[in-house]
C-alpha cells in the first residue's frame, strides 16, 4: 500500500525533525504551538458570503486571490424564504458572476459540508465560515473554520494564520455492537474527553477499529469536533479512502509513528454503547437505558451530522411497516440533493413518508430554526444534529438531546426515548462535574505590578469578560466605551485598576462558552499586552488575536509564576521571561508579528 505526502511552508528548523511529527505538524510543517501562514486548498462558505462581501470591500478588497478555490454554497435556509435573504442571495449571485468565480452552488444544492466531499483529496487544507467545516476531516483534510473577517481576509490575501495544535491520539479496536452507530461513538468520545482539557487540540483517529468506519461514520465523528472544542479530527488515508475515491494508490498524508502527542487513549468499540446527549450549558451524556421513557414530542434526523445515504438506509428500515407515535412530530433532512434523489431511486423517501413523518429540503434551515418551526406543546426534543444548532429551544424551556438516527426512529415511533438494541445494565462510564463559576472578591487583590494573577482560575467565560445583556445596549463599533465594564463578571475591581502593558495570567479554557467579541475588543483596547493561559477556548483565541490581542497558551509559564515575578514577553527573539526564567516561544510567522504588534486584521 503506497502513501504519498507532502509539507507546508513553515518552520524552517522543522524540517530535521520531520520524521516524529503529526498529521497536523506534517501538514503545516511546523512543531505545535507555532503559528504559521499559509494558504488553504479551498476556503468554502455560505449563506453569510452576503456579509463577507461586504466586509471584503470594507477592507479595499476589489479582485478575489485565488477564486478557483472558493467554494460557495447556498444552504442555510429555503429559497427566498424572506426579503433580506433574497437580497443577500442576489447580491452573492452578482458577486460570483462578477469574480468569475467557478464553484458556486446555488440554494438547494445541499448542505455545503455535503457539496464539497466531491471536491476534496486526502492531504488538503480546507477552510470554511462554518464551524463544522471540520467534517472534511474524514478525507484525510486538515478542516477548520473561520470566522467571516477571516474569511474576507482570506479573499483578499489568500492566505490565513494557524497555531499548530498539540494532538490527542484515539486508537480505536474491534468493531461496533449491532444497534450501535457512528452517532453514539462521537458521543461517547464527546464525554470521555470533556474533562481532559482538550481544548484547541487535534485528533487522531488510529487503529484497526477505524478500517472498520465507512467515510459516512467518519464524517458524523469529525463534525462533532466543532462541539468537543478540539481544533480538527482526522483520519488516516487508507483503503477505505482510496475505494470511495476509485484510486489504486492511498493517497495523504499521515502521521509517523514515533510522533508525539499531547494524550493517547484506546476505546474498545465494542465497549461503546447506544447514548444520548442532553444540551445544556454543561452538556451531559447517558446511556440510552439511563434516559428511555422520558416522552418526546418531536425529533429531527439528517442536516450535516447525520443525514447520508446510509443514515436514511436506518432510518428506512427501522420505520418500515410501522407508523410514528400519535401526537410526535419527525422531520428528515438529506444532506443534499444527490442524497435525496438516490434516497428516492432506494424506495427509501416513501417509506420514510408513509411512516408519518416530513422529509425536509436539503438545507442547514431546520437546524436554524428558519425553514422548519417547533410545534407548539413540544417539551423535549431529540435530533442527530448537534449541540450548537438550534439553540433557541433552551430560551423557550424546550429540553433537547441528541442521538444516533435509529435512537431517534426509534423515539419516533415510541413517543418516548428508545434505542434499537437493549443493553440495560451497561451504564456509560464517563461523566464530569459541572464548571462552576468564581467570582473574585473585592478584597482579593490579583494585580501584582503589571501581572493580574488568576493562574488557578478555569474556564474564564467571555459573558464573565463582558456580560452578555450588555451587547445589545454598546456596540464593539466603540471600543473605549466597553472599558468600565471590563471582567466585571469575574474581578469587579479590574476595571478601574486596569492599566496599559498589563499582563493576564489564566488557567485552562480562557475565553469558555458563548463568544462575545466585545470581550477580546475591550481587553486590547484597555492595552493588554498578553493574557498568558494554560488552554484557552478554540473560538475565543482566534477572535483575541484577530482583535491584536496575544494569547500565549503556555501552561510552564502560568505555572512558573510567583507573585512579585515581572513577566516580560520577547517577540523578535521568541521567549518569555518569568522573574530570573526564560522560556521559549514557538515559531511565529512574520505576517502575524504584524497582527500582534498592529490591530489584529483590521
Amino acid at each position: 500500500m503506497k502513501q504519498e505526502t507532502g509539507h507546508r511552508a513553515g518552520s524552517e528548523s522543522f524540517k530535521r525533525n520531520i520524521m516524529r511529527s503529526t498529521f497536523v505538524e506534517k501538514i503545516l510543517n511546523a512543531p505545535a504551538g507555532s503559528m504559521v501562514y499559509i494558504e488553504p486548498d479551498i476556503v468554502l462558505s455560505h449563506d453569510n458570503s452576503a456579509r463577507v462581501r461586504k466586509i471584503f470591500e470594507k477592507s479595499g478588497g476589489q479582485a478575489l486571490v485565488n477564486p478557483e478555490r472558493l467554494f460557495i454554497v447556498l444552504d442555510r435556509k429555503m429559497t427566498g424564504t424572506t426579503d433580506e435573504l433574497i437580497r443577500d442571495y442576489n447580491s452573492i449571485r452578482d458577486f460570483m458572476k462578477e469574480q468569475e468565480v467557478e464553484h458556486f452552488f446555488d440554494c438547494d444544492r445541499g448542505i455545503c459540508h455535503q457539496v464539497v466531499a466531491d471536491y476534496l483529496r486526502g492531504g488538503n487544507i480546507i477552510v470554511g465560515s462554518d464551524s463544522h467545516t471540520c467534517t472534511a476531516g474524514a478525507f484525510n483534510c486538515f478542516a477548520v473554520g473561520v470566522n467571516k473577517t477571516e474569511t474576507a481576509y482570506l479573499w483578499k490575501k489568500g492566505k490565513m494564520w494557524f497555531r499548530v495544535p498539540e494532538t490527542v491520539k484515539i486508537t480505536l479496536t474491534g468493531r461496533l455492537r449491532e444497534g450501535v452507530y457512528a452517532k453514539d461513538l462521537a458521543l461517547w468520545i464527546m464525554g470521555m474527553l470533556r474533562e481532559e482539557n482538550v481544548d484547541y487540540k487535534a485528533l487522531e483517529y488510529h487503529g484497526e477499529g477505524v478500517s472498520r468506519l465507512t467515510l459516512s461514520d467518519r464524517m458524523t465523528l469529525a463534525n462533532v469536533s466543532a462541539e468537543m472544542g478540539v481544533k480538527n479530527s482526522v483520519f488516516p488515508p487508507d483503503d477505505v479512502l482510496a475505494d470511495y475515491f476509485g484510486d489504486y494508490a492511498v493517497k495523504g498524508i499521515w502521521a509517523d509513528s514515533e510522533a508525539t502527542y499531547y494524550k493517547e487513549f484506546v476505546i474498545n468499540l465494542e465497549d461503546v454503547l447506544p447514548v444520548v446527549m442532553l444540551v445544556h450549558e454543561h452538556h451531559e451524556v447517558k446511556s440510552g437505558e439511563e434516559c428511555k421513557d422520558l416522552e418526546v414530542q418531536e425529533g429531527l434526523i439528517g442536516a450535516c451530522a447525520c443525514g447520508r445515504i446510509e443514515d436514511l438506509r436506518i432510518v428506512a428500515r427501522i420505520l418500515e411497516g410501522r407508523r410514528i407515535h400519535p401526537g410526535f412530530r419527525l422531520s428528515v433532512v438529506p444532506a443534499s440533493y444527490a442524497i435525496y434523489l438516490q434516497a428516492r431511486k432506494e424506495g427509501l423517501v416513501d417509506i420514510i413518508t408513509k411512516a408519518g413523518a416530513v422529509l425536509s429540503g436539503a438545507s442547514c434551515g431546520p437546524c436554524l430554526g428558519c425553514s422548519d418551526k417547533v410545534q407548539t406543546g413540544t417539551k423535549r426534543f431529540i435530533s442527530t444534529t448537534n449541540s450548537n444548532s438550534m439553540r433557541r429551544m433552551s430560551e423557550a424551556g424546550i429540553e433537547k438531546y441528541i442521538a444516533s438516527p435509529a435512537t431517534v426512529a426509534m423515539t419516533a415511533i415510541a413517543g418516548k426515548i428508545t434505542t434499537e438494541k437493549d443493553y440495560s445494565g451497561e451504564p456509560y462510564p464517563y461523566w464530569g462535574n459541572p464548571v462552576e463559576t468564581l467570582h473574585v472578591d473585592e478584597c482579593d487583590n490579583r494585580k501584582t505590578g503589571n501581572v493580574w494573577n488568576y493562574s488557578h482560575v478555569h474556564y474564564i467565560s467571555c459573558k464573565q469578560m463582558f456580560a452578555d445583556k450588555l451587547t445589545c445596549k454598546i456596540s464593539s463599533d466603540d471600543p473605549e466605551a466597553l472599558l468600565p465594564y471590563l471582567m466585571n463578571g469575574l474581578d469587579s475591581t479590574f476595571a478601574s485598576r486596569v492599566e496599559k502593558g498589563d499582563i493576564i495570567l489564566a488557567g485552562e479554557g480562557f475565553g469558555a462558552g458563548h463568544l462575545i467579541k466585545h470581550a477580546a475588543i475591550g481587553l486590547a483596547e484597555a492595552g493588554i499586552k498578553a493574557v498568558i493561559v494554560r488552554s484557552a477556548n478554540r473560538h475565543f483565541y482566534r477572535l483575541a488575536l484577530n482583535c491584536g490581542l496575544p494569547v500565549l497558551i503556555a501552561p510552564d509559564v502560568v505555572k512558573a509564576y510567583q507573585k512579585g515575578d515581572r513577566i516580560g514577553i520577547d517577540w523578535e527573539n521568541r521567549r518569555v521571561l518569568v522573574g530570573d526564567k526564560t522560556f521559549a516561544l514557538p515559531y511565529v510567522h512574520p505576517e502575524i508579528l504584524r497582527l500582534l504588534q498592529g490591530k489584529g486584521l483590521a
